[in-house]
Formats: structure tokens, C-alpha cells, sequence
């Protein structure tokens, strides 16, 4: 095998692991690092975005293959197409690709040390969720790691290009929080797998309809207050609210985890779309904003 081909071998397998998690990293943080180009001449918007998008890229793949790693069992009942399952490749190959990751990450930090709390956070995080038991309890995965995953890559995200500002640092803050309260949205989808590799989800708990109740009716407006108290509603309020409104409505439908999963998308772009709106607060953009919600729905 020619070097270009092991590369380009490298790359698939690189999209292979990640290209699910890009809606919640790679371009959440890629939308929200754009803010943080205003003012900043060429050359060094297009160094530092070059650096970015290389520390994204480890963050991304170090948990797609730490999770993908311990979660083979899950993966063959739910996600076969993914490549430990699929056979493309090998358990042990998996595990070397994982030093190799985890060491550029780490050394990556060490090098441009201003990203070595959001680097630890996040393998904090990683640890946590994937290698300790209480990492399975609902509480702990989208209260406390997600939350504080999306600080860190929020907050690195910005950092990379520019430093922060004391707007840019409440910003995070905010969707940091709204993290937590909307991202119970994910499990609806995953029951059978996440009752297989023993996680404690809020559906298994306390029921598939009651968290569908709780997080149209209690989690949603609770992240919208968070939203609000970064001064972040106020930016789009008609669009975020009925983006909001209509979130809640296809997780009060309960039609099966294919229409779970299209719902979890939403919320996805959703998580886009509030980054676009901040990016284009920081450009001092005008954006059509009944226009971006035909799309989001459209969608």
C-alpha cells in the first residue's frame, strides 16, 4: 500500500468513526469560531482556522473512537454500519488508532497551551462518560458531560482564533446549560441499545412518555430561560421560540425511533442555528430570520 493510499485509507476511516458526531462538533464549532474572525487580518484568520479545525478534528475522533471502543456490543444491535461492527476495521486496530489520538490531542495542547483546560476538560468528559459506571446514569451524561463538553468545545472553538470577550464567554455559558436540558432528546432513539449496555437513560428510569413530557414541558422552557439569561433569545426570539415549539411537538409524537432520530437531527441544527444567530451577532449581520426558520422546519 502506496503512503497517499494508507492516507486516504486514514481519511475514510476517520469519516467512518466521526461523520455522526459532526452536527453536535465539527460544524457547531466551525459556525460558532467564525464570530471570532472579525477584525483579524487573512493570513492570521486562515492560520488560526487552520489550527482549529485540526484540534476539532481530534476532539472528535478521540471520543468517536473511545466510545466506539467500549460500545461494540451496543453498536451491533443499533449502529452495524459503523466500522468496529461492519469488520472494517479490527478491534486492536481501533486501539492503536486510539493512542495515536489521544496523544496528538494531548500533545497538541502542550504545544498552544492556552487549549490545555478545554483539552483535559474534554478528556475528562470522555473518561467519564465511556469508562465509569455513573458515566451510564442520565444524570451524569447530559447534565454534567455534555454541559461540559460543549463548554469545552465551544470555548476552544473561540479561542483558537481570537480571544474571548466577555459576550463570547457568557454565550458559551448559556448554550453550555441548554445543552443539558435538550440533549435527553438523544436517548429517546437509542433505548434498546442503551438498555443492552446497562445505561440508566431518563426513558429507562422513569419512562419512554414521562421524559417525553418532561422535556416538551419542563426541559424545553428551562433551556430557553438559560438562552434568555445569556442574552441570547433576544437575538431571534420569534425564530428561536417556534424552533423551540416545534422540537417539542415531534418529541410529543412517539412514532418510533426512526422518527426519534429525525427529531434528534432537528435538535441538531437547532444547535446550529443558535450558533449562527451569535456568529452573526459578532459579524453585525443582518439575517433574514423567518426565512432560517422555513429552513429549519423545511428540513
Amino acid at each position: 500500500m502506496s503512503f497517499i493510499t494508507h492516507i486516504l485509507r486514514e481519511v475514510d476511516i476517520f469519516f467512518d468513526f466521526t461523520w455522526r458526531d459532526w452536527s453536535t462538533t465539527l460544524i457547531p464549532g466551525t459556525i460558532f469560531a467564525v464570530g471570532a474572525m472579525r477584525g483579524l487580518p487573512i493570513p492570521t484568520m486562515l492560520k488560526n482556522y487552520l489550527f482549529m479545525i485540526w484540534w476539532m478534528s481530534n476532539f472528535v475522533y478521540f471520543f468517536t473512537l473511545s466510545n466506539q471502543i467500549v460500545g461494540v456490543v451496543e453498536d451491533s444491535v443499533d449502529k452495524k454500519d459503523r466500522p468496529i461492527p461492519s469488520g472494517k476495521v479490527t478491534l486492536a486496530g481501533a486501539k492503536i488508532r486510539w493512542i495515536f489520538v489521544f496523544s496528538s490531542f494531548l500533545l497538541t495542547a502542550i504545544h498552544e497551551p492556552y487549549m490545555l483546560p478545554e483539552t483535559l476538560a474534554w478528556v475528562f468528559t470522555t473518561a467519564l462518560l465511556n469508562i465509569t459506571p455513573v458515566g451510564k446514569h442520565w444524570f451524569v451524561k447530559n447534565n454534567i458531560g455534555m454541559p461540559l463538553g460543549t463548554l469545552s468545545l465551544l470555548s476552544a472553538s473561540w479561542k483558537a482564533i481570537a480571544p474571548h470577550t466577555p459576550r463570547s464567554q457568557i454565550w458559551v455559558y448559556g448554550v453550555a446549560a441548554w445543552i443539558g436540558f435538550m440533549m435527553h432528546i438523544q436517548d429517546l432513539r437509542d433505548i434498546k441499545g442503551d438498555t443492552i449496555c446497562g445505561r440508566k437513560t431518563m426513558c429507562i428510569v422513569l419512562g419512554d412518555w414521562e421524559t417525553r413530557l418532561l422535556t416538551s414541558f419542563v426541559f424545553t422552557p428551562l433551556s430557553m430561560y438559560f438562552l434568555h439569561l445569556a442574552h441570547i433569545v433576544e437575538l431571534a426570539p420569534w425564530t428561536l421560540s417556534t424552533a423551540h415549539a416545534f422540537v417539542a411537538y415531534r418529541v410529543l409524537q412517539a412514532r418510533g425511533s426512526h422518527y426519534d432520530h429525525k427529531t434528534y437531527m432537528h435538535f441538531t441544527y437547532l444547535f446550529c442555528g443558535i450558533l449562527a444567530v451569535l456568529t452573526a451577532e459578532s459579524l453585525d449581520l443582518k439575517i433574514e430570520h423567518s426565512h432560517a426558520l422555513s429552513i429549519f422546519v423545511a428540513s
